[in-house]
């Protein structure tokens, strides 16, 4: 007898690829304060410089960070009905609490603010909120956000650093029995400026900062693997062609500039220019001659062989 075809899943797969269409492809303009809880600062940097081809997600994945944004709206419909008194946009723009510092390059975006508390009725908090997996949300009840979720905590720092605030509410739910966990965060100046500090050598760091594990076999390094910037990072794989891997270009107040064009927009940070030269710590080989007077540099790389960059200009 012959065997049953496998059945088709055509609508789904038009909904993932649905989801897949309508995903932002583009990198972020600016550095996050949500990534920093990201301890290689390589990965961030090469995020900030458009250093890899932005990660691609499917539309499974697509679907649940969708879910996780959706649940924030119920979630602050819950503190409301608790007797909180909710924040949900700024009111000086209308749009959503946004935070920027280090000259528009360090920005984050809060889920609103609120007080009413029970535990503290008229103190102002930051509202954060999550979505966890079962695993995950018995960490977080057992161990508190700090220890089981640092990036979240420091999210949270930073957001009542620029925001002005002493303390920040976080509120956790588990996806699998719908469980709600909640937090008061006390603002902690020290580990704020520090991360302030981190970013900000970050955006004005000319070169790739040091590999967070030089070997990525190794045990420890397990998360290289799941990084998007792996190939570069690893691989000797070359980064894109845009302005934010050239040489030419610093981050700027406000934005960035290029020293032989001026100021950039972002169209033209994308798309790059003719005369792009390669940030030297993203080509893999090792520098071996500049020539100013013709804009190259020559490189050699891993087989020996000699590469000038430039040339094609």
């Amino acid at each position: 007898m012959a065997e049953l075809p496998a059945p088709q899943q055509q609508t789904l797969d038009a909904i993932y690829k649905a989801y897949e269409a309508k995903a932002e492809r583009n990198h972020r303009t600016y550095l996050g304060m949500s990534t920093m809880g990201n301890e290689c600062d390589r990965a961030l940097w090469y995020a900030f410089h458009w250093a890899h081809e932005p990660e691609k997600l499917d539309g499974r994945k697509l679907r649940l960070f969708e879910t996780g944004h959706r649940e924030e709206a119920r979630m602050l419909d819950d503190l409301e009905l608790a007797g909180v008194t909710v924040h949900r946009v700024d009111p000086a723009t209308g749009e959503q609490w946004a935070l920027t510092a280090l000259g528009g390059h360090f920005r984050g975006h809060m889920d609103g603010q609120g007080e009413g508390f029970e535990e503290a009725p008229k103190a102002r908090h930051v509202l954060e909120f999550k979505t966890h997996n079962e695993k995950s949300f018995k960490a977080l009840v057992k161990d508190g956000v700090q220890k089981a979720k640092p990036g979240h905590y420091a999210q949270m720092q930073l957001y009542m650093h620029y925001a002005g605030l002493s303390r920040a509410f976080y509120m956790a739910v588990n996806k699998n029995t719908d469980e709600i966990h909640t937090e008061r965060v006390e603002y902690d100046g020290l580990v704020a400026l520090g991360l302030e500090n981190r970013a900000r050598t970050i955006i004005n760091c000319p070169e790739p900062p040091a590999r967070l594990h030089d070997d990525p076999t190794a045990k420890m390094a397990w998360v290289c693997n799941y990084c998007p910037g792996f190939a570069v990072c690893h691989g000797g794989q070359f980064s894109p062609r845009n302005c934010r891997t050239c040489l030419h270009a610093t981050p700027a107040e406000g934005g960035w500039t290029c020293d032989r064009f001026g100021t950039l927009d972002e169209e033209t940070q994308r798309r790059g220019c003719s005369l792009h030269l390669f940030i030297p710590g993203l080509v893999p080989g090792e520098q071996v001659d500049a020539d100013p007077e013709h804009g190259t540099v020559t490189y050699r790389m891993p087989d020996g062989t000699l590469w000038k960059d430039g040339d094609a200009a």
